[in-house]
């Protein structure tokens, strides 16, 4: 126990604390009503409002926004337009006008406000109900999430249908040169005309040996002849033009 006054005065405020995990205690939480448990006997001075009859809790559904509220007023009361009256038996209004030899449209009428048949309260009771073959009790399925799309691996077949449709023209010609099978072949001719047999390659001459260069005339000849040999050595005895000026 606290020994002071102002530690006991802490805890006897902190038992009018909402339960839960308490940390540090400020005085502002004493403060806040939200936060304070009501005294025995005694009523919260301030609290939360009550939502709306309209208010749904949680994700509103998609096929019937309003299917909850349904559900918590279908006992609601609804009184019927005739009190104790129920639908026309026009089955029996033409059985019984027949029977009396009525067959023109204004004397049918006539019959019809004279003799005002409908139907009996035990009448509709034993009456067979009959329902429309595609009707669907309650609310419809929803359609698949995507993750039970995930688990039946459809993601996986639209992804593999679409490219087939992309690839058929490459798979169909894949196909056929697949089933395309060559001709048995027992000759060696015939092997060698579908596989060719490696031929080793001559090895190429030297280009001024070849026969396509014997034709054409020498352009370039690395011997001199007598008289270029004798017309340069003239030349290199020769003084120069500036020595006999000199």
């Amino acid at each position: 126990m606290p020994k002071t006054n102002a530690g006991r005065e802490l805890l006897r405020e902190a038992e009018y604390l909402a339960p839960g995990q308490m940390g540090t205690i400020r005085s502002s939480m004493f403060k806040n009503e939200l936060l304070r448990r009501a005294p025995l006997g005694r009523a919260l001075i301030r609290g939360r409002s009550l939502p709306p009859s309209c208010f749904i809790y949680g994700k509103r559904s998609e096929q019937d926004p309003n299917g909850l509220n349904k559900c918590l007023i279908w006992s609601k009361f609804k009184p019927s337009p005739g009190v104790g009256l129920y639908g026309v038996d026009y089955m029996r209004i033409n059985k019984e006008s027949a029977k009396a030899g009525i067959h023109t449209m204004s004397e049918w009428m006539k019959f019809r406000k004279e003799k005002d048949y409908h139907h009996s309260r035990y009448q509709r009771l034993n009456q067979k109900v009959e329902f429309p073959v595609e009707m669907t009790f309650g609310i419809r399925n929803p359609q698949n999430s995507n993750i039970d799309c995930l688990l039946s691996h459809y993601y996986k077949r639209e992804f593999d249908r679409k490219a087939i449709e992309a690839n058929l023209p490459s798979i169909e010609r894949l196909a056929k040169i697949k089933s395309k099978t060559p001709p048995i072949y027992d000759t060696l001719k015939s092997t060698h005309a579908v596989i060719p047999l490696p031929q080793s390659k001559p090895q190429p001459t030297k280009l001024w040996t070849m026969k396509r260069f014997q034709s054409q005339p020498s352009r370039i000849s690395t011997y001199w002849s007598e008289e270029e040999c004798k017309k340069f050595g003239d030349r290199c005895e020769e003084e120069p033009q500036c020595a006999l000026n000199v």
